[in-house]
Formats: C-alpha cells, structure tokens, sequence
C-alpha cells in the first residue's frame, strides 16, 4: 500500500470513528456517565491492517476533532485524554501483536486485555478521575457517591476504580474486540488474499 492510500484510508477511518463517536448508549448497571460507542472499532481495524501506530493516530484524531467541536464538560480535554488514553491501548496493544505473530491466537487476546485493564486501573486511579474531581470541585467522598448508587461494592475510591471502572473497560474491550477483531480478519483477505493471517 502506498504512503497516498494509507492516507487516505487513515483518513476516511478516523472520519467513520469521528461519525460513531457520536452514537453513545448507556450500560445497565452502570452510572449514566460511562457510556458505550463503537467509535474504536475503526481505529483497530487500521491498527490491524496498518499497523498500531495507525490505529493510534486515528484516536488522536477522532479526539482533536471531538474537542475542537465540542469542548469539554469539565474545561480541559480530561475526557478526551481519557479516551484517546483508553482507546490507543484497546487497539494499539492488538496491532501491535497482529504485526509481530502475523496472527492472533487466544494468548493475544489474554494479554491485550490483561494490559489494558491494567493500565486503565492505573490511569483511572492516579491520573483521569482525580483530575475530574479537581476540576469540578468535589471531594472524593462526593464523586464516589455517584458509583455507591449503581455498585453497592464501591464504598470508597479504590472500590469504585476495582468494582465499577475495571468491569466497564472489560465491557468495552470485548466489544470492540468481539466485533473489531473479525471484520478487520475478513479485510485483510480481501486486501491481502497472497497473505495467509489467521486468527484463532
């Protein structure tokens, strides 16, 4: 594939996630906050054909385009930080395998999950929600009301990271992945069909 086409079709992948990101629906059992959208599957279709750091770039992209015409509920982008964050990881960890095995096998899903959900612990815990709390000025005690109501489990903090956050991500990356993985398979087929890629 030329530099032109993979251009172009990052371009027309990052317009598709811009258009999905729009379309949010709530998770039952969730506060109202955390929504779904299926804006990421687009950005791991181009990781697994392109390569990760395509799949990333159109993160960045479909988030600059999202603050530029949306702003932001809390000020600063702490929001689409977050997604693009969140995002890069769901499809930057599977390209990032596709490219080096030629394949996915059972191992890859393991550990593209294992790190993703571990890194957004890690994230939610230190980086995005106390920088959310900081900007709307409530305490911690306030903001963890908000997860009690729907998780009874998440009595402080760190509860509310592990028992509602942690299940939300586990949410969204099998969707992505459950749907992502293979339609970019059967892609490949088509733009590749010289190239035996099999995932298993």
């Amino acid at each position: 594939m030329s530099k032109l086409q993979r251009m172009t079709t990052i371009g027309i992948l990052s317009a598709i996630s811009i258009l999905l990101y729009y379309l949010k629906f709530p998770v039952p059992f969730f506060p109202p906050f955390l929504t779904l959208d299926v804006s990421d599957i687009p950005a791991l279709v181009g990781a697994v054909t392109l390569g990760p750091f395509a799949g990333i770039l159109i993160q960045f992209l479909k988030n600059i385009v999202d603050y530029i015409s949306h702003g932001s509920y809390v000020g600063l982008p702490v929001g689409q930080i977050a997604n693009f964050l969140s995002g890069s990881l769901i499809v930057g960890v599977i390209g990032a395998f596709y490219m080096m095995q030629k394949r996915l096998h059972i191992g890859s899903y393991i550990a593209s999950v294992s790190i993703f959900l571990a890194s957004m612990y890690l994230l939610n815990y230190y980086f995005i929600l106390p920088s959310i709390m900081e900007l709307l000025g409530v305490s911690e005690a306030q903001y963890v009301t908000g997860f009690t109501k729907f998780n009874p489990l998440a009595t402080d903090f760190t509860t509310a990271v592990l028992f509602v956050i942690l299940p939300f991500n586990l949410i969204k990356i099998a969707m992505v992945y459950s749907i992502g993985v293979p339609f970019s398979m059967r892609l490949i087929k088509i733009i590749q069909p010289d190239r035996r890629k099999v995932a298993a």
